[in-house]
């Protein structure tokens, strides 16, 4: 038998129990149920398509006690999935999600986290997100659930319901144990890793990699998003604050109007407005990827916006971050993944647990600024604080 159907042929003898939950009194007997747990396995589906927040559309839970995995004393695993666009989150759950509440495992848990706080009010808290917990062990910086599932318990669970229309009731059975299959493994992977972290020495990591603040679940717009671009070095002095204001302002605009940024306005035609700072609608209109109706409807805020860029004074412009092509630029870029990739092969990590290029990145810019350098603080300060302060100075 080849692997991939030895894999089916497991996943065809799993035995759990899906249950419906859609009346608040359902929700109340799932919460009692769910209180006694140790951990609790959560999962979302929600869309988001044409919105800028998530539209939840399902919440699934499960319990789990420490050094008793789902179904291994014979008792079919209950999995419970709740409809948020009938029941509101009552007051029992948002105690079990909250810091009183059991630990909480989820698997790359940023939009989860977002769904939570748009149902429930409620970001989960304490929580092991099994995605990081994984990179710890000296696994994979990003593995996904599948793939996880397929390493923990050689099952490979099917994904093909991922993209399917979780808003549209009733949900297909397919949908309803993609969704259920989604928690059940997560008490069993994060056994393992757990484990593993301890015998490592590095439960304190990822604790506090898990600990950070919770998501204000994409309210608050965050006000460092413009520096996310790669390309800022191409732009002008006037073009950079242009290309700042206008995000801000984008910013505000996609959570006041509940769309997509892409909808109100890409990020390449932002950029292509910044690159030629148009002053009325005829030169806007010129500005490649941008179409009348976009004109219409945003053209006089765009062109507001520049106005008051244009009258800045040339001394309080910003400072364009260097070319990322230039051989100084390259050289301290080397110097820093020269110290993050040998921390990290000492420690059996990938360096991208360590540092991420827009981290490193971020440091090159303020050396070259001047401005205090943006060292890592934590378990990685600890590691590599000193390394990277040291690649600066003059060989």
């Amino acid at each position: 038998m080849s692997d991939q159907s030895a894999a089916t042929a497991l996943l065809s003898e799993l035995d759990f129990d899906a249950i419906w939950v859609e009346t608040p009194e359902a929700l109340a007997a799932a919460c009692a149920e769910l209180e006694g747990a140790d951990w609790l396995a959560l999962d979302t589906e929600f869309i988001r398509e044409s919105t800028f927040f998530p539209i939840p559309a399902l919440v699934q839970l499960m319990a789990a006690r420490d050094g008793e995995l789902p179904g291994a004393d014979g008792k079919t695993p209950r999995i419970f999935l709740i409809d948020p666009t009938v029941v509101p989150a009552s007051d029992a759950l948002k105690r079990l999600l909250g810091p009183e509440g059991p630990l909480k495992l989820l698997h790359a848990c940023g939009e989860d986290m977002e769904v939570f706080l748009r149902w429930a009010g409620v970001a989960p808290a304490p929580l092991i997100d099994t995605q990081i917990a994984e990179g710890l062990t000296g696994g994979e910086a990003s593995m996904g659930y599948q793939r996880l599932v397929e390493r923990v318990a050689g099952i490979t669970v099917p994904k093909e319901e991922t993209r399917s229309n979780w808003l549209k009731r009733p949900l297909s059975q397919a949908q309803c144990d993609y969704a259920a299959l989604d928690v059940l493994f997560l008490p069993q992977v994060w056994a393992q890793q757990r484990e593993a972290l301890n015998q490592l020495g590095r439960m304190a990591w990822l604790e506090e990699d898990c600990s950070a603040p919770g998501s204000s679940g994409g309210a608050t717009p965050d006000p460092e998003y413009w520096k996310r671009h790669r390309s800022l070095w191409k732009l002008s002095p006037r073009g950079l604050a242009a290309w700042q204001s206008l995000c801000e302002w984008r910013e505000a605009q996609i959570r006041l109007r509940d769309v997509p940024r892409s909808r109100l306005l890409a990020d390449a035609q932002l950029f292509a407005i910044c690159e030629r700072l148009p002053v009325n609608r005829f030169e806007l209109a010129k500005v490649e990827g941008l179409h009348p109706p976009q004109i219409k409807r945003i053209g006089d805020s765009v062109l507001e916006i520049l106005k008051d860029v244009a009258m800045i004074d040339d001394s309080q412009l910003p400072r364009v971050p260097p070319s990322p092509l230039a051989p100084e630029w390259k050289a301290r870029m080397k110097r820093l993944k020269r110290e993050v990739n040998a921390v990290a092969e000492a420690q059996d990590l990938k360096p991208e647990i360590l540092g991420k290029r827009r981290d490193m990145e971020a440091l090159v810019i303020a050396d070259y600024e001047g401005e205090p350098l943006p060292l890592p603080g934590g378990w990685r300060g600890a590691l590599l604080a000193e390394r990277l302060a040291k690649a600066f100075q003059p060989e």
